[in-house]
């Protein structure tokens, strides 16, 4: 069983108990960006989102309740997406799929979003293409930054790696050489900072905009521990 099979096993174990796990609130970074998130689908005039990853379908369980938006969901774990059905979604909205290969076509939703998906996902890049691809106005991206987490010490030796061009290398000494976490309480997830997609982002983007959603910083790279980047499209 390779590292994919296994998370979407875990996903499939937990998803029942997931949403007592973690918890999604006011202190919640996924709850902060998608209440922010809120926001900016009226003041850019948003009617469809897909959200990729949706899990048991919290983030849309919020749209839902505080937006007029045509909803839907990209979910690989059955068992989450039958969370999401009991939450009063419909088949036709949650559907099957993966995060690096949306069946979906070009420009086909205004708004794309990933609460928390990428830092389980090998190929993150590929994924965040996939996401503009579909996406024909926004694209909103909710993620770790490990180069924020930590005390004092370690997040000045994650950012030198980084500064040297070592982010392979630091990743293979966090987990030990396996380039993955192996977890009880968060399953696969690998070493993963969104600040590091940021020029990807910005290379299909009209404006790209930056926030920090769990730790006050103004610096992002080195204080914020989770981060949001939102991309306009051209």
């Amino acid at each position: 069983m390779n590292e994919v099979q296994k998370q979407r096993e875990y996903y499939a174990n937990k998803a029942t108990c997931y949403d007592d796990m973690c918890a999604f609130n006011k202190c919640d970074e996924h709850y902060f960006a998608t209440a922010a998130l809120r926001g900016l689908t009226e003041l850019y005039e948003i009617q469809s989102l897909l959200d990729v990853g949706c899990g048991t379908g919290r983030s849309l369980s919020y749209l839902r309740d505080h937006c007029d938006l045509e909803l839907s969901g990209i979910e690989p774990v059955e068992a989450l997406r039958q969370q999401c059905l009991e939450k009063g979604f419909s088949e036709k909205q949650i559907r099957v799929g993966s995060a690096d290969n949306l069946d979906l076509p070009d420009n086909s939703v205004d708004c794309v979003t990933m609460f928390g998906v990428l830092h389980h996902v090998p190929n993150p890049a590929e994924a965040i293409d996939e996401a503009f691809r579909v996406a024909s106005k926004m694209v909103f991206i909710s993620d770790h930054n490990i180069y924020g987490m930590g005390n004092s010490v370690t997040k000045l030796a994650k950012q030198s790696f980084r500064a040297i061009g070592l982010r392979r290398l630091l990743g293979k000494i966090m987990t030990r050489g396996k380039g993955f976490h192996d977890t009880d309480w968060d399953g696969i997830f690998y070493p993963f900072s969104l600040l590091d997609h940021f020029q990807q982002m910005q290379a299909q983007s009209k404006h790209l905009y930056s926030m920090s959603t769990k730790t006050p910083a103004s610096n992002l790279l080195t204080q914020a521990s989770h981060v949001a980047l939102i991309a306009l499209k051209h």
